[in-house]
């Protein structure tokens, strides 16, 4: 699946302020230095062996800030088929490739964005030269250890094996459904529908309609208890010298299915949304396993799963205009609490990733949030079938706007403002959207017009600084917004 490397993008990257393992950063590049393409192309295959894949920035210093020394004076030269070239010409197909030459005021950025291989890593064809130095030789592999572009070791090589075992999961359960259809039909013609969680999620999704549309209640209940368990399964099958991105995919996949039941059952059984909200809460209780007055956290990938999955679910509601169950899903408590310290139970999520560095950057500003929840939203909608792929970010910006009204107070901001890294005009419909919709309002919002002016007040002055340095969020474009805020607003 291509990466995204649109201009919005870019300033997410940029405005994390730091590398890590997915993302690198450099002060400029050319694509004709032999030298160059060599260096980029070890860092590429590093990428490569990401369960998520990974991005390179030219054009920025190790602190994302514009370096001065990257200029294109012919855009032709940044082509996308010719640097996948250039780049299959070092290592070979297939590989998952991106590119995109932007340019924010003054300055010039290129970013590329480089998939997970499929067969999980990148064995080097050829050996990697060019005057004056070999920079790896055949068979070598390579693999990101922190901030570097590394071979890797024995701890990494398995680390990597039970990656690709997860990724692989998808494609076993279609093989055994298959073998199971001969002899057995999913759809009996009166009555029984032969549905598991382990039917690949291709198929999970017609047979979950199904069971509605026969209002196989039973059916239904036990297959939402066999989901939440498989997931709950999975976490307390953690090992310490587990790696952890293995398995959060394979978390991911079993919440791939939970997302499925929910969006269906706001659209057909609305009784049964709080049943499988009351799994995310359960599945997230074990994640969540240290006391809230601890720092420390067991597993955050799993949490950032938990919380990526929640946004993708919101989309689907925020594309339905189902409002009831998109309050219910943002003002989900978590199950450990302490004095009411987490009234929410994605704000504790956030809090607990932002903690591990997971959506931070070094200054502690959480970042990413909504690019983070792309992949996992884009596929739940190819598997409900949906095409809303193209809307995606402007539907996730406005589940985070969303949020923010729905769990802040007139005096306390309930979420931070992830939809401040996206101009203005993305996020202000959902503002608009709360005090036009009656419907829309009387779930997300229960107080005043000067009380939810105050919030309007406080959500636009906190994206404001928050886009200061990445030409995101400036502020309400949108006159009645302005006036709304300007008449009502005690803040």
């Amino acid at each position: 699946m291509p990466m995204t490397v649109d201009a919005d993008l870019l300033r997410s990257l940029l405005a994390r302020a730091a590398e890590s393992d997915d993302l690198d950063y450099k002060s400029t590049w050319d694509p004709g230095e032999r030298s160059d393409l060599v260096e980029l192309c070890k860092d590429i295959a590093a990428m490569e062996s990401l369960s998520n894949g990974g991005y390179v920035v030219v054009g920025c210093d190790d602190r994302g800030n514009p370096s001065g020394t990257f200029s294109v004076t012919d855009s032709s030269k940044f082509d996308e088929q010719r640097i996948r070239s250039r780049v299959v010409s070092v290592l070979g197909e297939p590989i998952d490739l991106s590119c995109a030459l932007h340019r924010f005021g003054d300055h010039d950025f290129f970013v590329l964005g480089v998939g997970p291989n499929r067969d999980g890593m990148r064995i080097m064809p050829k050996d990697g030269e060019y005057p004056g130095k070999t920079v790896w030789r055949e068979g070598d592999v390579f693999v990101r250890r922190g901030t570097s572009s590394i071979r890797w070791n024995q701890h990494e090589a398995r680390g990597i094996v039970e990656r690709i075992v997860a990724a692989r999961k998808e494609d076993w359960r279609r093989d055994v459904l298959e073998t199971i259809r001969v002899a057995t039909p999913v759809y009996e013609a009166d009555g029984y529908v032969n549905i598991n969680v382990e039917m690949p999620a291709e198929t999970f999704a017609p047979a979950v309609t199904e069971l509605m549309r026969r209002q196989d209640e039973i059916g239904l209940d036990l297959l939402i208890r066999k989901t939440i368990t498989g997931a709950i399964e999975i976490v307390e099958g953690l090992e310490p010298e587990s790696d952890r991105s293995a398995v959060a995919a394979e978390l991911s996949d079993q919440l791939e299915r939970l997302d499925i039941i929910a969006t269906l059952s706001a659209r057909y059984v609305p009784a049964t949304f709080s049943h499988v909200l009351e799994g995310f809460q359960r599945i997230y209780d074990a994640i969540d396993k240290q006391t809230d007055i601890d720092y420390a956290t067991f597993f955050p990938q799993g949490q950032r799963e938990v919380l990526t999955h929640a946004y993708a679910i919101g989309a689907a509601l925020v594309a339905e205009k189902r409002w009831p169950e998109l309050a219910a899903l943002l003002r989900l408590a978590p199950v450990k609490v302490l004095d009411s310290f987490w009234p929410s139970l994605l704000r504790k999520a956030e809090v607990r990733i932002a903690r591990a560095n997971l959506l931070q950057d070094e200054n502690g500003a959480r970042i990413g949030l909504i690019e983070a929840s792309k992949p996992v939203t884009a596929r739940l909608f190819r598997l409900l079938g949906e095409s809303q792929e193209g809307d995606l970010t402007n539907l996730l910006v406005e589940v985070d706007v969303y949020r923010g009204i729905a769990t802040s107070s007139s005096t306390k901001l309930g979420a931070y403002p992830n939809f401040s890294l996206y101009y203005s005009p993305r996020g202000e419909s959902a503002f608009r959207r709360v005090l036009d919709d009656p419907s829309a309002r009387a779930a997300l919002f229960e107080g005043t017009d000067e009380e939810l002016a105050t919030i309007y007040a406080y959500m636009d002055a906190a994206a404001q600084r928050e886009a200061f340095s990445f030409n995101g969020w400036d502020g309400f474009d949108d006159a009645q917004l302005r006036a709304f805020v300007e008449e009502h607003s005690s803040g």
